[in-house]
């Protein structure tokens, strides 16, 4: 009886441990930026998460173009002014083969600067918000491409 317990819970753990790990490589794409230095981070994390492609697969250029608004908020007790900065992404994803636009979108997010009283500190402030923005919208980017080719291949 026992050895027939040791052999159920065995095969259970067989059973639970079968799973399919398929890896799926993605097509070749070309992220086409602006050079300046908040275009060049999204570019640098984009490509860091776009790691595995396949060169049999079709092609597909991605033009971007990264813009920043700035806007004043007032905070809670409406003493201080904060500043809400906003990244845009607007990119186009090109069939390279054809040149046939596949998808036209902008994404966009934002992040609250704070209140800080010295220059200096609001130039450091406003680029280090700036590089964030940048990084999570190479993420946000990221995902939206993949969304986008896999409907597009289907």
């Amino acid at each position: 009886m026992k050895i027939i317990l040791q052999i159920l819970i065995f095969l259970s753990f067989l059973g639970c441990s079968n799973v399919n790990n398929l890896s799926k490589h993605l097509p070749s794409v070309i992220l086409d930026v602006q050079q300046d230095k908040y275009s060049l981070i999204l570019k640098h994390y984009f490509y860091k998460n776009f790691q595995n492609y396949n060169k049999d697969l079709a092609k597909f250029i991605v033009k971007t173009k990264l813009t920043f608004n700035t806007s004043n908020a007032l905070s809670n007790n409406g003493s201080n002014n904060l500043k809400i900065i906003k990244g845009i992404v607007d990119f186009k994803i090109f069939n390279s083969s054809n040149s046939q636009i596949i998808k036209s979108d902008s994404i966009s997010s934002s992040i609250n600067a704070g209140n800080v009283s010295s220059l200096y500190s609001i130039d450091e402030n406003n680029n280090f918000v700036k590089e964030r923005l940048s990084k999570y919208l190479a993420s946000k980017l990221y995902k939206k491409i993949l969304l986008n080719l896999k409907y597009s291949e289907n």
